[in-house]
C-alpha cells in the first residue's frame, strides 16, 4: 500500500476545516477540533495557517467570569472571511445566463442576469465581456480565486478570451450541487448520497464515500433521461412546465409566483405536488435498485414553497413502490434554503483547488 504523505493529510485537514466553517457560521477551536476529530494543537496550527491566507475572521468571545477557563487561550469565534478573496460562479445551463460573485465566505457581492436575445454563442460572449467589467469593479482589493463552469466545447478558451487568465473548473450543475452535501456524508456516516434536481430540466448526481460517480459518458445518476413504460423520459413528465400545466397556468411561473400560488390555493397545490411525487417515486425506483443510496437530497423548484409536503408524499409513494419487499429506504431531505446548492458545491470544489495551489 502506498504511504499517505503528510502534505496530503494536512490538505485533507485544511479542507475539513473549511467545510465545517462553510456549514456553520462560527466555531471555536475546540468545537472545530471535536468535529474534525483532531487534537486542539493540530487545529490551532491549521487555523493559524488559514488566518495567514486571509480567509478567516477570528473574534474574541464575550463570556462571563464563571464561564472563562482559568488558564490557556481565551475562546475565540472562528468564521470564514469574505474581505480579501472571492469566487465567481457563472451559470450557462438555463435559457438565461447568470453570474454570481461571492466572498470566500459565500456572502453575495454581485448578481447579474442576462436579458439579451439572439444566438447562443454571441449572447454568451457579450454577457461575459460586459459582466467581467462589473465584477472587477465590485472586487476592489479582493483576489478572484477561480471560476467553475458547465461543460461545453472549448468553454475554457471562450471564458479566458472574454474574462481573463483565471483558473476555470468545468462540470455540470448537478455535479457541483451534490458536493454541497459531501461533508454531511462524513457527519452522518452516509456511504452513498444521491442528489436529484427537478426544475426546468431533471438531473441527478451521486457520491460514493466522498467520490463522484461519473461513468463512461459522465451521465451516472442522470435520472431525468430514464424512460418510463411508455417510452417517455421522466424529464418530460416532471419539469416545471408540466407542473404549471397541472395548475392550468399559461406559462411557467417564477419562484415568487409559485410561493404565492401555494399560499392562495394550498389544497390544489398539494394535489399537484402529490401527483409529481408519485412520478418522482416511479423514477427513483430504478435509481434505488442500481445505486441503493442511503440519503437522497431532493431539490425541486416547485416543491420549495411546500417542501415538507412533497418529501412526505414522495416517501409514501416510494414505500408503495417497494411494498412487500424487505428493504430499507433512503433518508429523504429537501435541498437547503438560502445559498443555492450549485453555488455552495462549486465553492467546495474551488476551495480544494485553492488549497492545492497554496500548499504546492
Amino acid at each position: 500500500m502506498k504511504p499517505i504523505a503528510l502534505s496530503t493529510i494536512r490538505k485533507q485537514n485544511l479542507a475539513k476545516v473549511l467545510d465545517l466553517l462553510t456549514l456553520s457560521p462560527a466555531l471555536t477551536r475546540q468545537e472545530l477540533a471535536n468535529a474534525a476529530n483532531l487534537s486542539q494543537m493540530t487545529m490551532t496550527n491549521l487555523v493559524d495557517y488559514l488566518k495567514e491566507q486571509d480567509v478567516l475572521h477570528i473574534t474574541p468571545l464575550q463570556r462571563s467570569a464563571a464561564d472563562r477557563p482559568a488558564q490557556g487561550r481565551k475562546a475565540e469565534a472562528i468564521s470564514l472571511c469574505g474581505d480579501h478573496k472571492a469566487w465567481l460562479l457563472v451559470d450557462i445551463s438555463s435559457l438565461q445566463f447568470s453570474m454570481t460573485l461571492t466572498g470566500f465566505d459565500l456572502s453575495i457581492l454581485l448578481e447579474l442576469h442576462d436579458d439579451q436575445r439572439g444566438e447562443y454563442l454571441p449572447r454568451l460572449e457579450n454577457f461575459l465581456r460586459e459582466g467581467i467589467l462589473q465584477v472587477q469593479q465590485m472586487l476592489g482589493t479582493r483576489e478572484l480565486l477561480g471560476l467553475p463552469q458547465l461543460d461545453n466545447v472549448k468553454i475554457k478558451e471562450l471564458f479566458r478570451r472574454c474574462m481573463g487568465d483565471y483558473e476555470y473548473y468545468v462540470d455540470e450543475d448537478v455535479k457541483f450541487a451534490v458536493r454541497a452535501f459531501t461533508d454531511l456524508i462524513v457527519l452522518n456516516q452516509c456511504e452513498i448520497l444521491y442528489y436529484l434536481y427537478i426544475g426546468e430540466g431533471v438531473g441527478g448526481a451521486a457520491v460514493h464515500s466522498g467520490n463522484m460517480l461519473r461513468g463512461q459518458n459522465a451521465t451516472a445518476g442522470d435520472a431525468g433521461h430514464l424512460l418510463d413504460r411508455q417510452g417517455n423520459t421522466y424529464e418530460s413528465r416532471l419539469s416545471t412546465s408540466v407542473f404549471a400545466n397541472l395548475l392550468y397556468l399559461p406559462e411557467t411561473p417564477s419562484p415568487e409566483a409559485l410561493q404565492q400560488l401555494a399560499q392562495q390555493y394550498p389544497a390544489r397545490y398539494d394535489a399537484a405536488l402529490n401527483h409529481m411525487a408519485a412520478v418522482t417515486a416511479e423514477m427513483l425506483h430504478g435509481v434505488l435498485w442500481i445505486l441503493d443510496p442511503t440519503h437522497i437530497i431532493i431539490d425541486c423548484v416547485y416543491a420549495r414553497p411546500r417542501e415538507d409536503v412533497f418529501v412526505q408524499a414522495l416517501s409514501h409513494h416510494l414505500e408503495k413502490q417497494f411494498a412487500g419487499e424487505n428493504r430499507k429506504l433512503p433518508q429523504l431531505s429537501p435541498g437547503t434554503s438560502g445559498v443555492s446548492s450549485v453555488l455552495r458545491g462549486a465553492v467546495h470544489v474551488l476551495q480544494k483547488a485553492w488549497l492545492d495551489r497554496v500548499l504546492a
